[in-house]
């Protein structure tokens, strides 16, 4: 625990030994232009003045339940529409007598029906209406190699397929071919609804895929690239509250000129997502945003490659693997591997702060100064009840961990069981001053030779201490009054 008011007095009973302790800890401070800056990046908000006590945290709610696994779609138990570009609009919709077109084939089909469409061209704008409530999902599956193909018709809709009740999407090829349209959106009345082992591609909309207060839908087993709208946001996956159960899985999403993976509030906040097994990379921002969310896992996903400055200049954000800020709440990342970001995990304060999040058992490796200011492995810079445990941060070009040192009060931070080792700067550890972080529990950390730790107004010289024994992280022990079994990693 971090020390109480009467530490002064304290102190002053055993002025002997922590000037025996103070004199091993004496080292020349780092010069400043060894040191990566610490401004805050775009996303960052200004430091607020300090503030006074707050009271004691609210009990903590527990973390997001494991999610079941998704289960397969039901097979098909209707009758099969054929679709061809060889075929006609006014045929029997069989093998032998396919339609020309999806959309006449989706009007056609009934719930627990295939549609089966043939390899080719289809410039086809869909909306996939709802049959009714409680009905057996509609199923539109690509067939062949190479699979057929949509492309945009008219350009008049939002999107090149939009979803409304429940359907089945597999193995298409949907290009977008530069419009300023989404791949598939599903909106408000989609329920139950899968897309999987697709492609989508190369639209200049915001999205990809985006959910509008969609429920019950899994994206899973896809590609998304190259979503790209010049100078502006466009993610991979949107989802927008108040769409809950959503479940995006096993994709492979890449070079779009935002973020991976975007989680915000519409008309309410997005609740229940699961954002797991994901290869997320080289993006214009971010890997995962998550505001106004609430009971959002991000787990054992790959996330690597931010901010990519071939598709968007420097500068629009700090280039994070996850960002959680906006008064998100209930939030796991849980055994992802990330690397090469501007930072590894932000958590941020923007008015109201976030709260309950747990940052467990990640592995992050090659973090970067890019934009200047950054390369933190995980910054947490306001929330309520933070848990910070089992992760590996490793070569990274700032701190390693950079805890409540940007202004913002952070309470209940529980930081426990970490492995440090820094890069070419080997900054691993930077405390703010103790008013931002009341009721800081920090212990059985593990740090490597060599390393700096720095606390914000502290007494070590230059408010840094260099761990070059075992003595010097019981400097750090006992000066600040936490990492009670903590080792050095030689």
């Amino acid at each position: 625990m971090t020390r109480g008011a009467g530490r002064e007095g304290s102190l002053k009973g055993t002025c002997g030994l922590f000037t025996c302790l103070l004199l091993l800890a004496c080292e020349p401070e780092m010069p400043a232009a060894d040191r990566p800056a610490d401004e805050q990046s775009p996303q960052q908000v200004s430091q607020p003045a300090p503030v006074p006590e707050e009271p004691s945290p609210p009990p903590q709610s527990s973390p997001p339940a494991p999610t079941p696994p998704t289960p397969p779609p039901p097979v098909p138990s209707g009758r099969s529409w054929y679709v061809s570009t060889k075929g006609s609009d006014t045929g029997a919709g069989t093998l032998e007598a396919p339609l020309r077109t999806i959309g006449r084939a989706a009007t056609l089909a009934k719930p627990g029906e295939l549609i089966r469409v043939l390899p080719g061209v289809y410039p086809e704008e869909l909306v996939l209406e709802s049959r009714g409530t409680d009905v057996a999902p509609i199923s539109l599956r690509g067939e062949g190699s190479p699979r057929p193909t949509l492309v945009p018709k008219d350009k008049v809709r939002s999107a090149v397929i939009r979803v409304q009740g429940r359907w089945n999407l597999e193995n298409l090829h949907i290009d977008v071919g530069g419009a300023r349209m989404f791949a598939v959106l599903f909106d408000a009345t989609a329920n139950q609804s899968i897309l999987s082992g697709s492609e989508l591609r190369a639209g200049t909309s915001g999205a990809g895929v985006y959910l509008e207060g969609a429920r019950d839908i899994t994206i899973q087993n896809n590609t998304l690239h190259h979503f790209i709208k010049p100078g502006d946001d466009a993610h991979g996956v949107v989802v927008v509250g108040p769409s809950r159960n959503i479940v995006i899985r096993s994709n492979d999403i890449h070079h779009n000129s935002g973020d991976s993976i975007q989680c915000q509030a519409g008309t309410a906040p997005a609740e229940s997502v699961l954002i797991e097994g994901n290869t997320l990379h080289d993006e214009g921002e971010n890997g995962v945003d998550i505001k106004q969310c609430l009971r959002v896992t991000v787990r054992d996903n790959v996330i690597s490659g931010f901010p990519n400055t071939a598709i968007r200049a420097a500068g629009s954000s700090a280039g994070e693997a996850v960002v959680i800020h906006a008064s998100a709440r209930d939030i796991l990342i849980q055994g992802n591997s990330i690397s090469r970001a501007g930072r590894g995990v932000s958590v941020l304060n923007g008015g109201t702060p976030v709260e309950n999040v747990r940052v467990e058992g990640n592995h992050f490796r090659d973090i970067r100064n890019i934009p200047a200011g950054n390369g933190q492995g995980i910054r947490i810079a306001g929330a309520r009840n933070v848990k910070v445990v089992d992760n590996i941060l490793e070569n990274t070009a700032s701190y390693g961990l950079m805890l409540a040192a940007d202004g913002g009060v952070v309470t209940g931070l529980e930081v426990r069981n970490n492995f440090l080792r820094g890069g070419s700067q080997p900054l691993l550890l930077r405390l703010g001053a103790e008013r931002f972080r009341p009721g800081l529990v920090q212990r059985e950390n593990h740090y490597a030779l060599g390393g700096v730790l720095k606390a914000d107004g502290e007494d070590f010289p230059g408010e840094q201490l260099t761990i070059s024994s075992p003595e010097k992280l019981e400097v750090w022990r006992r000066v600040l009054g936490v990492d009670q079994g903590a080792t050095v990693l030689e």
